[in-house]
Order: C-alpha cells, then sequence, then structure tokens
C-alpha cells in the first residue's frame, strides 16, 4: 500500500499517468494533488491542493479546507493548476501548410495559403489530426474551429478524432459568397442543416461568412437564419476596411483574380461592423480579430452587449502580431476596452502557419504574450481564456472552472510550469516558457 503522506516522483511518466496509477493504487479511490497554486475565472488558490478520483477531479481548495484525505500524494510544487483551456478561432486544416511569409499586403498572403492548403479529403484529415493532436497537447479542451473553405471534409475530420483525444466545441463550416459566388454560398448554406448533423463526437455544427470582403449581406444573411453558432473574421485588416467602404484596395484586386468581381460591388460607405449590425444581431456571433475599429464602430459593438445574444469578440494575438497589427499610426487592439464595457473577449490562436516553431497550438502561448506585452492581469487571462471562451463557444462554463462548493467544476486539469525566478505561482505561469501538462483527463 502507497504511505499517503510520501510524495510519488514521475519516473519518466507524464503527470496525467502519474496520477491515474495513485488513483488506481488508493484503497479509498483517491489521491492528493499538492500545487503551488489552483486558478480560475473566479478565483486564485495557493497554495491549492486537488483531489482527483476515478471520475475526474472532486474538490479544488486550500490545505486547510481540504483537511485529511486518505490517499498517495504527488507533489507539484513547481506548477499552478488551471480548468481546459478554450481556443475560441483556430484553423485545424492548415496545420502542416508550413512557413508561408508575408510580405505586407495580406491578399497575397492569402493567395499563397490557398495554393498550398491540403486538398484531398486524405490531406485534410491529415492536417486536422495533426491540428487536434497538438491541439489537446497545448491543453485544449474545447475548440472553435473553421471547417475552411466549404469545409465539410475537415469538420468530419474533426468529429471523427474529437472525441477519442477528450476535445469538444464547435466546427464552423467556412463559406465565401461575393459578386458572382454569391449564389453558390446562398445555395450551399440552404442545405446544410440537412446534409450534416448538428453534433458529434462532441463537436456541434456552426457556421463561418468567412469576412465583409469574401461574402455578400444575402450569404451572411442566409448564415444567420440558420440558427447555428456564427463565426466571422472582422476589421481585420485595413484593405478589409477599404474594401467595405468603397470596393477599391486589394480585395478588389483578389476578387478580380478569382473571377468572383462585379461592378456592383462598390462599397457600403461605412465600416464592416456597422455594415453587419443588423444582420448578425442576436446571433451570438464570434466576432474574429477587431484589429481596427474607429470609435463610432466601437461604440455600436458594445452598445450590443446587453441586447439579446449578445456577441462575443475573439482576439488572435500572435495573428495580429505575425500580421504586423496595428499599422503605423493606428492605436493597439481594444481587447481591454471590450472588457471594460462588458464585451467578452474570447482568445484564438489562428492557423499554425502564424505560430511559428511553437510545438503545440495553445492560448497559453496567447495568454502569455499578453502579459509580457500588455502586463495584461492574470485573472484577466485567465478569463479569456476559460468563461470567455466557452460563451464564444456555447459550453456551459462550469466545464472550465475550478469544482468550488456544491459546482462539480471541470473534471480535467491542467498543470503549468511556474517560473523559478516569478514573485507568485500565478504570475510565474505567465513568465514561464514551459508548456503545461494534463495533470488529469
Amino acid at each position: 500500500m502507497n504511505d499517503p503522506a510520501r510524495p510519488m516522483s514521475g519516473g519518466g511518466e507524464t503527470l496525467a499517468e502519474q496520477a491515474r496509477a495513485l488513483v488506481r493504487s488508493s484503497p479509498s479511490g483517491r489521491a492528493v494533488v499538492r500545487l503551488a497554486a489552483a486558478v480560475d475565472a473566479a478565483r486564485t488558490i495557493a497554495p491549492a491542493v486537488a483531489v482527483l478520483g476515478h471520475q475526474g477531479t472532486i474538490a479544488v481548495d486550500t490545505p486547510a479546507a481540504i483537511g485529511a484525505v486518505p490517499g498517495p500524494v504527488l507533489d507539484l510544487p513547481r506548477h499552478v493548476a488551471m480548468p481546459p483551456l478554450v481556443n475560441a478561432h483556430a484553423h485545424l486544416d492548415l496545420t502542416g501548410v508550413g512557413e508561408v511569409p508575408f510580405n505586407g499586403v495580406f491578399a497575397d498572403w492569402a493567395g499563397q495559403v490557398r495554393s498550398r492548403r491540403a486538398q484531398t479529403p486524405e490531406a485534410v484529415a491529415a492536417a486536422v489530426h495533426e491540428g487536434v493532436r497538438r491541439s489537446v497537447a497545448g491543453g485544449t479542451g474545447f475548440i472553435g474551429d473553421i471547417a475552411g473553405n466549404f469545409g465539410l471534409a475537415a469538420l468530419e475530420s474533426l468529429r471523427s478524432c474529437a472525441e477519442h483525444e477528450g476535445l469538444a466545441g464547435v466546427g464552423f463550416v467556412e463559406v465565401f459568397g461575393i459578386g458572382k459566388g454569391s449564389a453558390r454560398g446562398v445555395e450551399f448554406l440552404k442545405g446544410l442543416r440537412e446534409s450534416v448533423v448538428a453534433e458529434r463526437g462532441g463537436i456541434r455544427l456552426g457556421v463561418s461568412p468567412h469576412a465583409p470582403y469574401s461574402c455578400d449581406d444575402a450569404v451572411y444573411a442566409a448564415a444567420a437564419e440558420l440558427g447555428l453558432p456564427l463565426a466571422t473574421h472582422l476589421a481585420e485588416t485595413l484593405d478589409e476596411l477599404q474594401f467595405v467602404r468603397d470596393g477599391s484596395g486589394p480585395f478588389r484586386e483578389l476578387l478580380k483574380s478569382v473571377g468572383a468581381w462585379t461592378p456592383e460591388l462598390a462599397g457600403w460607405g461605412h465600416g464592416p461592423v456597422e455594415r453587419l449590425q443588423e444582420v448578425l444581431q442576436g446571433t451570438g456571433a464570434l466576432l474574429v480579430h477587431l484589429n481596427y475599429l474607429d470609435q463610432v464602430e466601437f461604440d455600436r459593438l458594445v452598445q450590443r452587449v446587453t441586447k439579446g445574444r449578445g456577441s462575443v469578440a475573439v482576439y488572435c494575438p500572435r495573428a495580429s502580431a505575425f500580421f504586423r497589427h496595428p499599422a503605423k499610426g493606428r492605436p493597439a487592439h481594444r481587447y481591454r476596452d471590450m472588457l471594460a464595457a462588458g464585451l467578452p473577449v474570447a482568445l484564438g490562436t489562428d492557423s499554425a502557419i502564424v505560430l511559428g516553431d511553437a510545438p503545440t497550438i495553445s492560448v497559453l502561448d496567447e495568454m502569455r504574450l499578453l502579459h509580457r506585452r500588455d502586463a495584461t492581469p492574470a485573472a484577466t487571462l485567465v478569463a479569456m481564456a476559460t468563461v470567455h471562451g466557452a460563451a464564444a463557444l456555447g459550453v456551459d462554463p462550469s466545464l472550465v472552472q475550478l469544482p468550488s462548493g456544491a459546482r462539480r467544476g471541470a473534471a480535467s486539469l491542467i498543470a503549468v510550469p511556474v517560473s523559478a525566478a516569478a514573485a507568485g505561482p500565478v504570475t510565474g505561469m505567465l513568465e514561464s516558457d514551459q508548456p503545461c501538462e494534463w495533470l488529469w483527463r
């Protein structure tokens, strides 16, 4: 029998393997993990104790509150426990495309990606499966994935492996349709609910009209009418703002190059948020990027927070840095202003193409960038990576919170290493450059 007071050593096993071995060996069916801290969107516990059982996390609290629990002990004095992370915006089918340098013109970069992305069902499946593997390795429990380019194959590839990997969320089928391509987009959307089951393998069906420069009003309206989870790229680039206002610029040339442009695409006379505000009202849409908002559009965005089913902003900091946002002379991303105004802001990773040599696809790295660059408080970053992401994807928020009192909370936990030089454990996990690891899943 294991001595309940004796810490166990790893012996090369993962933390999750160690924890499961302790639970299996315990006469009580429980094991104790002693941690530097545990944190979720509501509270920070330091030091912390997690009690694990066969069905997952039983309790997480202070040592005094937990008291004596019979069972073996795993000591992790340089780790912080967190609930699973939520990646609200990913492009898993672009995993494996490789490096695509950015020359300063987004339309050019997008054209290169389009020519290099996986094309066959087998290649799409391989890309998505690798994206799932890297996401789960990065502590992701829930994901909002864009199944690219009318991507039913990408959606089904995600569904085929997500449940086995312990990943849930939404697969947003991406739709294009503007100018000469509008009718195709609308017809595709009309048949989507009848041709695809609403949920399988823990992945719900969603829809993603790509962006205001690639989808016209008819496509956005058809997507909104479906009543499915909805996501769209919005206010991502200055070229997008130019095209939406007057129909000019690189996106006009891109539409010409793919045979979609028509003379009627002369712009809408205002910005993308204002253009889409009515059609997206009440849809709970994920508004992804929002790098460029003037004050009028910002005000319109936050005025709708309390009206009906509100939207959630999704910020992808590493993607913004890759594409050199903000442009010179433009203000920084307004995620902090959005949060202060009551608009939830979730975190996303965008595609693996923009992540450099990162071995995992993880919003933990987005949190760390914002901590280093903006000194964003840890509590804010944890909320963005958990409960705000849950709001974006329609996930029960208790699944990304620690158990508390009568609330069951997350069954799974991740453990994040703490930087040795940090002043405190939660700050230390943001200052560390080490990847997280599953403690229980």
